[in-house]
């Protein structure tokens, strides 16, 4: 099983913080310390409706994948961990529980205000044409309370990513063939981008889209390109080359051939 964090398929379309409010939040020194949802806007996943999020493991080979959503408390931090509840809201969720996900780690780590709600995601036959869905708020203990109106909505599914439209047979492989994977791959390094080369990548996700789906046709073969094939097509070539890692319909050619 791999961390994954909010990845986190589809588009950035939401804004504001509030997983389903945006009503203002306020800090009262004596009152219970309260812990709320909050969206991480750079890893965000495409929200299905406005307040559901979506999650594919159609990027993933993977049958079980952590996921991760961040929560905040309001209050100081402590000098110690301090366990949270959280539980899913039977009559607006379609997911069962320890079929289709289980709850990991449940805490706000010690001398910290924000933490992460760890969720572990189960491949099913089931969610393949349909989405399960998911819906989780935050219980009363002693430690915390909830804000009022504040949840999550997570949509699970699986299934191939579609080919995007500047996929080229000729270069990469016929995409009906398996070639989904290297799509997978090339989107993999690509997002590694974010921490390697910032900028660029800022720059690529705001033209391109955060999977490349708003990308023309050759946009790798253009004149300055070799972040491009450096970071993103060489790496996925030299992967599947490889023949421990190789599979029926890799056909892509050499990228450095596009090298500008």
């Amino acid at each position: 099983m791999k961390n994954k964090y909010l990845i986190y398929i589809g588009i950035v379309l939401f804004s504001g913080i509030w997983a389903c409010s945006n009503d203002a939040v306020y800090y009262d020194a004596n009152q219970k310390r309260s812990i709320y949802f909050t969206w991480d806007r750079l890893h965000a996943v495409e929200k299905t409706a406005n307040d559901t999020v979506f999650f594919s493991f159609a990027l993933y080979n993977e049958s079980e994948i952590e996921y991760k959503i961040p929560v905040k408390v309001i209050g100081m931090p402590m000098n110690e961990e301090q366990e949270y509840e959280v539980e899913m809201v039977a009559d607006s969720s379609t997911a069962v529980l320890d079929k289709h996900f289980k709850f990991g780690k449940l805490v706000i780590p010690k001398n910290e205000v924000d933490g992460e709600l760890s969720l572990v995601l189960e491949r099913t036959d089931d969610i393949m044409d349909s989405p399960v869905y998911i819906y989780l708020r935050f219980k009363e203990n002693e430690n915390f309370q909830p804000i009022a109106k504040n949840f999550y909505r997570l949509a699970v599914v699986d299934g191939a990513l579609p080919a995007p439209q500047w996929w080229a047979a000729n270069y990469l492989g016929v995409y009906a063939q398996n070639n989904d994977r290297l799509y997978r791959k090339m989107l993999e390094y690509f997002w590694q981008l974010e921490e390697l080369k910032p900028v660029f990548y800022a720059d690529a996700v705001k033209e391109y889209g955060l999977y490349l789906e708003d990308a023309p046709a050759g946009f790798y073969q253009r004149a300055g390109n070799i972040i491009w094939i450096n970071y993103v097509f060489k790496p996925a070539y030299d992967f599947y080359s490889d023949p421990a890692n190789t599979y029926e319909g890799f056909a892509m050619v050499n990228p450095d051939r596009f090298i500008r």
